[in-house]
């Protein structure tokens, strides 16, 4: 400040500026003060004159005020310099000084620049941080000046594109360093800001001097002079390559979720009750709801009433445990069907391992548990009828066995057959015997009580279980209810169906060890109610038992005799009225080893039933045939060989085969073989049976009907068979001489056959009396023990040699 003013003009200055004044001696004393000093710093005049000026100073700029005190002392003119200083509050000011040296007295003036510092301070900050930027980030700075059309890079710029720094390029070297296609779309964004001003933001494809592609954001806008007109282009580029892949990996994840066949959600586990912030189209087609509708909810509101309290408790135990949970679990869709959610939920850690999102991956295994319950539904029911089968049935007739012998109980099986059913199926059709069978079932089913249970056991058989019985006579009523229940009508397509059943009985009182032994006794009762009449039940009984357990004995007895040839024929003469031996009639005989003698009427049937006859009667045929070779051969006159054919052996396709076959391979003439059938052979299937027969005598095999009278014979039948003789039964010649009947059935039929021109063979002769009375008859012949008795090849030849009396010895039939 000039010392030449008027003093008065500075007193006013000094007291009125809105900066600050104040004087210092050479030592740095405060000798004045101006207002603005006081208000600005807060201390009064009188705290400062006599002061040395460092009481406002920062300690920290002590040196640069000593600086400028030695300075202004040594005449030197200095700069304005900043310095910080502290109120009277101990707050911090920056001051800007300008001093001068008067006489003797040093002029002070400082002006306030603490906002200005801290504006220099926020842009030098700002400004690191953009070159922070630029580095770390790799934007790069740019700028066209339109006029001359230069453009100018920055160094960041240059690294991008690969290039050293410093580098200039012209516009046509800058374009260039774009693919095709970003290049065009770059040249028309920039064209179109230099015309009209529309700036530009957009993602282009860069090929580096080094051939690296990579991706860059830049941003261009236009800048105006005074007058409006547009003489720069200015912008900024930065690399997007890693963002730019980071994007194209989203986009195809997200493509990814979106085509995927499961169900996403991801939720936020940083929120309060874990909404949903995402959902796949996959959940919107399992759950039937869209997006917006579930967004910002919990997923809890797919459970239901149904949806099973453990998966519930599992769920919240993984996701409170922030771990990885699966869980198979009872979802509802939003029309309110059920479904089985296969659900795997996992965490999702940010950087610093904090779950941030959980995110769950759902599979609508429905399909899948609805196939799996239905095998495990077939792999214990039956297919036809939905009944249990027998799997099932053994499981729930081991637990019945154990409640009656928990509670003292009875627990009753029925075996449950259907009577000629096989009959229905084959002639009706499967179609009519499934209907059939899923009725009965129905209707089984209907008569029970809830905790019984009824099973089909296969084909046309069922078995009902009935456990809790307090007394084993309770079983009747129920069988009896189903007798009635199965016989009443059955309606298929306006026809009338009837069939019946058959049942078997077996009881518990939890005594027994092996359950399944009361199937087997209910099954064994069942066939004895078949041959009781049918449409009726049979208890099971030790006796019944004994002889099922002799039947299976004796079976595996007879498959013995036949592979080590236990057999032997007897043979038992025919005699003609001069008594001459004019035929024989081969016996099967089995002799085993333990057991002696076991009568054909014990093991013949048995033989039938299981069709064991088919290899004895070969065996009997071929051996027979060559028997009667040797007969005739030893001189004694033509003698026929009459051997009993088998029903089941008669019926089979082979068996004309089978007689050609016994007749070459032994020798034996056609015309002395004597086939002996019954009638019940001859009357099943007729037409099949009479073309058999006419087969045969074309072969020259005489035929032979036994046991003529006992069945029930059909006359009309009787005159179209070709058959050679007639045998009368035995059981009309045992009372003959005494039985006016039994003589008048004998008489019509020895009559009947001479009309027919029919041999006759009287059989079961065993007096005197009875021979007596048939030997007037024309053309007979006779067979009996007044006779002999059936005896073996050997003992028969020794029988040709001694000639027949009347006086023959009559012994008591045993076989």
């Amino acid at each position: 400040m000039p010392l030449e003013e008027p003093q008065g003009q500075l007193d006013q200055f000094f007291r009125l500026s809105q900066d600050m004044f104040c004087c210092l001696d050479a030592a740095g004393i405060v000798l004045n003060v101006n207002p603005m000093f006081e208000t600005l710093l807060g201390y009064s005049a009188a705290e400062l004159v006599g002061r040395p000026c460092g009481k406002v100073i920062d300690p920290r700029d002590y040196k640069v005020i000593e600086t400028a005190l030695a300075q202004l002392l040594q005449g030197e003119i200095i700069k304005a310099f900043d310095v910080r200083a502290l109120t009277a509050a101990r707050q911090l000011l920056w001051l800007e000084v300008t001093a001068s040296l008067g006489d003797k007295v040093i002029y002070v003036i400082a002006r306030d620049i603490t906002r200005r510092k801290a504006i220099e301070k926020q842009l030098l900050r700002n400004q690191r941080l953009l070159e922070m930027a630029g580095e770390s980030a790799l934007i790069g700075g740019w700028y066209v000046d339109v006029v001359n059309n230069v453009p100018v890079w920055s160094d960041e710029l240059c690294q991008i594109h690969g290039m050293p720094p410093g580098f200039k390029p012209s516009v046509e070297e800058a374009f260039a360093f774009y693919a095709p296609g970003s290049r065009e779309q770059l040249m028309r964004d920039f064209q179109a800001c230099s015309d009209t001003g529309i700036s530009f933001d957009g993602e282009y494809e860069v090929i580096t001097r080094q051939g690296r592609h990579l991706w860059v954001r830049a941003i261009g806008r236009a800048v105006r002079d005074e007058h409006g007109e547009i003489f720069q282009i200015q912008g900024s580029t930065q690399d997007i390559s890693h963002r730019k892949a980071t994007e194209q990996k989203l986009q195809l994840l997200e493509r990814s979720v979106e085509s995927s066949t499961n169900g996403v959600i991801i939720v936020d586990a940083l929120s309060d009750d874990l909404p949903m912030v995402y959902v796949n189209a996959a959940f919107e087609r399992i759950t039937g709801y869209s997006r917006q509708a579930v967004l910002g909810r919990n997923c809890r509101f797919l459970q239901g009433e149904d949806t099973a309290p453990e998966s519930r408790r599992q769920l919240r135990k993984g996701i409170n445990a922030q771990r990885e949970v699966h869980v198979v679990i009872r979802n509802y869709r939003c029309d309110g069907t059920p479904f089985w959610n296969d659900l795997y939920i996992s965490p999702v850690r940010d950087e610093a391992g904090v779950v941030t999102h959980f995110i769950g991956v759902q599979n609508d295994i429905t399909s899948q548990r609805e196939y799996q319950a239905q095998l495990r539904h077939n792999a214990s029911h039956d297919a036809l009828t939905g009944l249990p089968n027998r799997l099932l049935l053994n499981q729930r007739l081991a637990q019945g066995c154990l409640l009656a012998k928990r509670y003292h109980r009875y627990l009753a099986v029925l075996f449950v057959d259907l009577d000629d059913f096989k009959p229905i199926n084959d002639t009706l059709g499967h179609e009519v015997g499934d209907f059939l069978l899923i009725e009965v079932a129905k209707r089984l089913e209907e008569e029970l009580r809830p905790w019984d249970t009824v099973a089909r056991f296969g084909g046309d058989e069922f078995v009902v279980l009935l456990p809790d019985l307090a007394h084993e006579q309770d079983v009747l009523q129920v069988v009896e209810r189903l007798l009635a229940r199965v016989s009443s009508p059955y309606w298929y397509r306006t026809s009338e169906l009837r069939i019946s059943a058959s049942i078997g009985i077996a009881t518990d009182d939890g005594t027994m060890s092996e359950p399944r032994q009361l199937i087997q006794q209910a099954d064994l009762a069942m066939y004895k109610a078949k041959r009781r009449g049918r449409n009726t039940y049979q208890w099971y009984t030790d006796e019944l038992n004994r002889k099922v357990t002799e039947r299976v004995s004796l079976r595996h007895a007879l498959q013995q005799a036949i592979e080590q040839d236990q057999f032997e024929l007897h043979y038992q003469p025919q005699v003609c009225q001069r008594g001459r031996v004019a035929g024989v009639e081969a016996l099967l005989r089995w002799y085993h080893p333990e057991r002696g003698n076991i009568p054909p009427v014990q093991f013949i049937s048995l033989a039938e039933d299981t069709g064991q006859i088919m290899p004895i009667s070969e065996w009997v045929l071929a051996t027979a045939c060559r028997d009667a070779v040797a007969l005739n051969a030893a001189g004694h006159g033509p003698i026929t060989m009459a051997v009993n054919v088998s029903p089941m052996q008669f019926q089979r396709p082979g068996f004309l085969a089978s007689i050609e076959k016994a007749l070459q391979e032994s020798g034996l003439a056609p015309e002395l073989l004597e086939l002996e059938l019954t009638e019940g052979v001859l009357m099943d299937s007729a037409e099949h049976t009479i073309q058999a027969l006419h087969a045969l005598r074309r072969m020259g095999v005489h035929i032979a009907l036994d046991d003529f009278g006992t069945g029930f014979s059909s006359l009309s039948y009787l005159k179209r068979l070709p058959i050679n003789k007639l045998k009368v039964d035995r059981s009309f010649v045992r009372e003959v001489v005494n039985d006016r009947r039994d003589a008048a059935i004998v008489d019509g039929v020895v009559t009947m056959a001479d009309k027919l021109g029919l041999e006759v063979l009287i059989e079961g002769i065993e007096t005197a009396e009875q021979f007596n009375y048939f030997k007037g008859v024309q053309r007979a012949h006779f067979q009996g023990y007044y006779f002999a008795r059936p005896m073996p090849l050997a003992a028969f030849y020794a029988f040709l040699q001694s000639p027949l009396t009347a006086t023959v010895t009559i012994e008591s039939p045993t076989s």
